[in-house]
């Protein structure tokens, strides 16, 4: 075993040695959410192999934290970070920007960000929060990054990864009430807002299909991460250390996300959710319905006022 001063030296070497051969060397990769659980979690994957990772996340101090972190356990430096509030189209649409102009292509786009307020709360742009952050700002980022993943698709092929969950399966899309303005329950909404991701991804598939581009979906299964912090039952410090005994470490859930970002197994695969293991999940009945999906993404278009050509 090495060790004394060269120690340090000699691993940060072997580890840029195995990043240069690295299967994801030269792919751009962008991940929101990254900062913490999942996020972090699938941006250390990822940088392992050697990606240039943009780290999108709300708090320059955290994302700054973890980008070192980052950094330190994998070697690679080629890890970046942006700023951007998913409850502010305004901030999304600047942070797209400067993440364009750093690269004009990008080759992977995973959703990971996501809130679970306990309390029903406005967006900056007055739209409920758990709709605005898991729904609407994935649909607006993929907008505004559109023309660079069609640069990533002509340099090797690009990817759209959105992280959903088995809570899909109980969501319905309150067309007539989306934003809970008459009734709102939390765990309603949320799961109304995992619904949506996979609608989402459905649709954007079949829509990006001729350019290169591919949009999959992953259910990471139960993860022991703080989405839930704002909920009486995660608060106490005991509840906390038993939820994490009974779930599953952030790491092992960002197995999926890393697999449908990076596995030769997907390529050509589009429209299709996977597991952790990689394994094809087959959705709820609605989120394959093809006109809910179609009615949500003309509603998308009007709340966030763009619309994709």
């Amino acid at each position: 075993m090495r060790d004394g001063p060269g120690a340090s030296t000699y691993a940060t070497t072997a580890k840029q040695a195995t990043l240069a051969d690295g299967p994801m060397r030269g792919r751009v990769c962008v991940v929101t959410g990254a900062n913490r659980g999942l996020g972090k979690a699938t941006v250390t994957a990822l940088a392992r192999l050697g990606a240039t990772v943009v780290m999108l996340g709300r708090d320059a101090h955290l994302l700054g934290g973890a980008r070192d972190d980052v950094e330190r356990t994998t070697g690679n430096v080629q890890v970046e970070t942006a700023v951007a509030d998913l409850a502010s189209f305004t901030s999304i649409k600047a942070t797209a920007d400067d993440i364009a102009t750093r690269h004009p292509a990008i080759h992977v786009l995973v959703h990971n960000a996501g809130v679970n307020p306990a309390r029903r709360t406005l967006s900056t742009d007055g739209i409920e929060l758990t709709i605005a952050v898991n729904h609407l700002g994935p649909f607006l980022l993929t907008h505004e990054l559109l023309p660079a993943l069609r640069q990533g698709a002509a340099s090797g092929g690009a990817r759209i990864v959105v992280v959903t969950s088995m809570f899909e399966r109980f969501g319905r899309i309150a067309f007539d009430d989306l934003q809970g303005d008459r009734r709102w329950i939390g765990l309603v909404a949320y799961a109304q807002s995992k619904l949506a991701n996979v609608l989402f991804t459905y649709e954007l598939a079949a829509r990006v299909a001729g350019f290169g581009i591919t949009a999959n979906c992953v259910d990471p299964g139960l993860v022991a991460t703080d989405l839930m912090r704002d909920h009486a039952l995660f608060r106490p410090r005991w509840l906390r250390s038993m939820w994490s005994r009974v779930l599953r470490s952030p790491e092992t859930g960002a197995q999926a996300a890393l697999f449908a970002a990076s596995s030769p197994r997907v390529d050509g695969a589009n429209g299709v959710c996977f597991d952790r293991r990689g394994r094809v999940v087959r959705t709820s009945r609605r989120s394959r319905d093809r006109d809910a999906r179609e009615r949500l993404w003309k509603l998308s278009e009007q709340l966030t006022g763009v619309r994709f050509t």
